[in-house]
């Protein structure tokens, strides 16, 4: 910065100092001339500058590389996969066709997509053909079913408060709900394909 303008405020002056290239004697005898009412704040600012950022640092050795991303790689490894909504694509028609394929009422298909049945109560068997159906390995179904649920997955239209999740229930409880019959209960529920 060749010409300092003489009408900014303070924290104009410390902004401008700060991104010179170099916070060095010449540059801030060049402000402190320019701005001798500043004169404290810009020496405190040097001095932190000076302070924060070494005037020179050693390149990192090749084991010192190696360390780091040897403890990067372990960090990306120890955290979860993120966790895929397998419903996000369905459409309408999709999830009419996957309530037929496993013989249920369209609004277990929705109570799934909601996350509204205890992932505990979902006989295997019952999971695979689910997760099959939707195309999704059994891991991401069942990952997907255990996450709690959302606020925005509460249907309330005119609520008087803040809405809520919707408790969740037993599968039998959601097929009882929608009116299954009790020998197609039986069936879904069977432990073995």
């Amino acid at each position: 910065m060749t010409d300092l303008p003489a009408n900014l405020n303070l924290e104009d002056v410390l902004d401008a100092f700060s991104m010179e290239e170099t916070n060095e004697k010449p540059t801030l005898d060049r402000y402190l001339s320019a701005y001798p009412q500043f004169a404290g704040e810009l020496i405190d600012l040097s001095r932190e500058l000076a302070r924060a950022v070494p005037a020179s640092l050693p390149p990192l050795s090749a084991t010192d590389r190696a360390t780091i991303d040897a403890a990067w790689s372990k960090h990306m490894a120890a955290r979860p996969a993120p966790v895929v909504d397998p419903f996000a694509a369905l459409s309408p028609t999709r999830s009419r066709e996957i309530a037929i394929l496993l013989g249920v009422p369209r609004q277990v298909v929705t109570s799934f997509r909601e996350r509204r049945i205890l992932p505990a109560s979902v006989p295997s068997a019952f999971a695979r053909r689910f997760a099959k159906a939707l195309a999704v390995p059994l891991e991401g179904f069942m990952a997907w079913i255990s996450l709690p649920q959302g606020d925005g997955l509460a249907r309330s239209h005119f609520a008087e408060g803040k809405p809520g999740g919707i408790p969740q229930v037993t599968l039998e409880r959601v097929l009882v709900d929608a009116g299954v019959a009790g020998e197609d209960i039986k069936r879904l529920l069977a432990t073995e394909d």
